[in-house]
């Protein structure tokens, strides 16, 4: 008899702190809020606007290709890294009207892409501060004809080069709805040795995209 009245005393005992430990903290009742960055994690495709300038810098002689408006996209996809953090890959494509021409001779931009790492931290409930480094490839076109006097003759050119360098942005992203967002991004890259220049890209742009 002793030991029925143990046994009953012991589960009433119990029963309250099972009862704690489903109504709280982190129990089944109040489960541990997800981290911010879930919010900003998964895959992103995106589409942008922009305003870019292209030049070559070089011992207080600028050299400028030109400036113009383009656009592109880019496509990638964030880890949640922390409450507040994601990181993940990024690829991006550009294309502009990027022109310098001298007579019939012309060097255009023919297309820009960059790869590399993106890194966030949210800030509020819809807001993202994020960065991104990685490695870029310009192109250049040049085409027409050229006379060179010394040899009195008359080359006609139509080709492109293409060179390599480094991609760094940074930006402001603000979501809107479940999936959708927009961004503010100001960027510049450096790619070296195409047709003797090494050519500076800065670029400032707008862009909306979707995450899932």
């Amino acid at each position: 008899m002793k030991k029925i009245v143990l046994a009953l005393a012991m589960a009433g005992a119990c029963m309250p702190v099972a009862a704690q430990a489903q109504d709280g903290d982190y129990g089944y009742e109040d489960e541990r809020p997800a981290p911010a960055s879930l919010e900003k994690s998964g895959i992103r495709f995106e589409g942008r606007v922009f305003y870019e300038r292209i030049g070559d810098p070089e011992d207080d002689v600028i050299y400028e290709l030109g400036d113009a408006v383009g656009f592109g996209g880019e496509v990638g996809y964030d880890f949640v890294a922390g409450d507040n953090v994601v990181v993940g890959p990024y690829f991006t494509y550009d294309v502009s009207g990027v022109e310098s021409c001298d007579g019939g001779l012309c060097l255009s931009s023919d297309g820009f892409w960059a790869a590399g790492i993106h890194v966030g931290l949210t800030t509020g409930d819809t807001g993202l501060v994020f960065g991104k480094l990685g490695y870029s490839q310009q192109s250049l076109t040049l085409e027409g004809p050229f006379y060179d006097p010394i040899l009195d003759q008359t080359f006609t050119f139509d080709e492109t080069e293409k060179a390599g360098g480094y991609n760094f942005a940074f930006g402001y992203e603000h979501g809107f709805g479940e999936n959708a967002y927009g961004r503010l991004e100001l960027g510049i890259s450096e790619n070296y040795d195409l047709y003797g220049f090494d050519f500076q890209r800065s670029n400032i742009g707008a862009s909306v995209g979707v995450r899932f």
